[in-house]
């Protein structure tokens, strides 16, 4: 039950307010850098609205009730990373035009901070010093569009480590006729279309000085 739960509530991303995702999180992005400079991992904080939280919390209160409480919040932290192994960590990471695999997460936290649950991890990444011809790009995203994934407009992309770069990020544009059929989808269908909440994501582009 929890397993089947969780993927679909995971599957959580994107967009514009005009297509209704049924869910909301707030991104916020921390890129760290290695002492040569080089991209070392992508930590991410992502707050889930008050609403979802709400549902998340009564489901692992029920699968879950002999846990206390920061025991269930990691139990559940560790499992939602764990369903969203296939699916990428929703995180798709570019250098120039070649993709790149994130690692498995680390230091994976689930917090409950004013009635909005936190969910924290960071995604290791073997990649060189992006430049003005190989920059980094990244979006984070639900596949499905069954949650809208932006970053926290009260925040900036942090470059940890990364002295000489800078962070660009672009909003999402996807065509007049997605946005109206995304609209249509209830919240239990899913899209016929392959990748439907990839026009919704924003996209960061970052570029680095050479060194």
């Amino acid at each position: 039950m929890i397993r089947g739960f969780l993927i679909t509530v995971l599957l959580l991303f994107s967009g514009q307010l005009a297509a209704h995702p049924h869910a909301w999180i707030d991104l916020r992005v921390s890129v760290q850098f290695s002492d040569d400079g080089e991209v070392a991992s992508i930590r991410q904080e992502w707050t889930f609205d008050p609403t979802y939280s709400h549902l998340l919390l009564e489901d692992m209160a029920a699968d879950q009730p002999q846990l206390d409480l920061e025991t269930a919040l990691q139990w559940m932290a560790d499992r939602m990373l764990g369903n969203l192994h296939e699916y990428g960590y929703f995180t798709e990471i570019a250098l120039g035009e070649r993709p790149l695999e994130p690692g498995r997460p680390h230091h994976a936290t689930l917090h409950l901070t004013q009635r909005r649950l936190q969910l924290r991890f960071e995604l290791p990444i073997d990649g060189p010093r992006p430049d003005s011809r190989r920059p980094l790009t990244y979006r984070v995203y639900d596949p499905t569009y069954w949650i809208e994934i932006l970053h926290d407009p009260g925040d900036v992309i942090h470059l940890e480590g990364g002295e000489g770069c800078s962070a660009h990020l672009r909003p999402p544009r996807p065509e007049a006729w997605l946005v109206a059929y995304a609209a249509t989808l209830n919240r239990d269908q899913r899209a016929p279309i392959d990748d439907l909440g990839r026009p919704f994501a924003e996209v960061v582009v970052i570029e680095c000085n050479p060194r």
